[in-house]
């Protein structure tokens, strides 16, 4: 994880550092680095003799420490977003992941980039020409010197971290959970629209769905059409919007003839209705969708909706609305 690196001079420091040191601060190292005729006693380290490094030292090793991790914590926080976010709104939609599980997938992803990335974000940061503390090997490994440097690095991430938490002004939150629950709502459009077709013996089935904030009606799924069809929410514009503002049933025996009829509006190519039933779909006091049955046949003989086909859709709008309150 991008998280999970160190800068090089952290994990290295003689290394790092090589021929920068200047001549008192290598002086100084190869005075503390035990030679091989050393003692066994000599050998124990003592932090005592090793000289504490000044304030000056602290803090370029504090902000050495911070600008790195700032900089992870920015990459690593923009890559889990964005790649979860993908995620939950292509795979999550198509699979109903919740979005706790994109987000672990975003942080694989997010891994993955930090192992790609990491060196490369790290020589960005050296360019920066950021002091080195210049400490010495046994100064490194003081207790002081430990502190602050994983203090520098925790404030960095964290400082990171909610910079790359900005990324979220800008993307879209509700946009899987809106695709997760039109998906939902375009399997319940099937399938009741389906049953109704079959249950009632009409030719062509429709569920429309109210949007009171554009004001229209909108369909996905309407047998023999397969694009969506949206309508204005006008007593003129169809019997489907009638129905929906007057909150009543219709039972149209010649569609045709009747005002409330929007053929031409609608666009529905040759297709010639006859007779219409149209029901609201009401959760509470509110109308939030209609369905709108056409063309019924006895057998294989056109005929008009009766009362007992009006019961059925009655029953069958009380089942949507259910459907549609576990939605919402």
């Amino acid at each position: 994880s991008l998280l999970g690196r160190r800068p090089n001079w952290l994990r290295d420091p003689l290394h790092w550092w090589g021929g920068r040191a200047n001549s008192s601060t290598t002086a100084q190292a190869a005075h503390v680095v035990p030679t091989a005729t050393s003692t066994a006693a000599s050998l124990i380290y003592n932090s005592s003799s090793v000289p504490k490094p000044n304030a000056q030292q602290l803090r370029a090793l504090f902000v050495g420490s911070a600008v790195p991790f700032i900089a992870f914590g920015i990459v690593d926080q923009s890559v889990l977003i964005w790649a979860g976010d993908a995620i939950d709104n292509t795979v999550g939609v198509c699979l109903g992941l919740p979005t706790l599980a994109a987000a672990a997938m975003g942080q694989v992803v997010s891994d993955a980039c930090g192992v790609t990335f990491g060196g490369t974000i790290e020589a960005l940061c050296l360019r920066l020409g950021l002091p080195l503390p210049g400490l010495t090997d046994a100064q490194m490994r003081l207790g002081i010197t430990k502190r602050v440097s994983t203090l520098g690095g925790v404030c960095g991430v964290i400082i990171g971290c909610f910079i790359g938490m900005l990324n979220l002004l800008v993307v879209d939150l509700g946009a899987a959970e809106r695709a997760k629950k039109a998906k939902e709502l375009e399997s319940i459009m099937n399938t009741i629209m389906a049953d109704g077709q079959v249950a009632l013996s009409c030719e062509r089935a429709t569920l429309w769905i109210v949007d009171a904030d554009k004001h229209e009606l909108w369909s996905s799924v309407a047998q023999g059409l397969s694009r969506t069809l949206r309508v204005p929410l006008q007593d003129d514009a169809s019997v489907a919007a009638w129905v929906a503002k007057h909150n009543e049933v219709a039972n149209i025996a010649e569609v045709v003839t009747d005002e409330r009829w929007g053929g031409e509006a609608l666009d529905v190519g040759s297709f010639l209705p006859r007779s219409m039933l149209c029901a609201p779909v009401v959760h509470g006091s509110e109308v939030v969708a209609v369905i709108q049955l056409m063309n019924k046949y006895d057998g294989d003989v056109p005929a008009s909706f009766d009362h007992h086909d009006v019961k059925v859709l009655k029953i069958l709008c009380s089942h949507v609305a259910i459907f549609m309150e576990q939605l919402s």
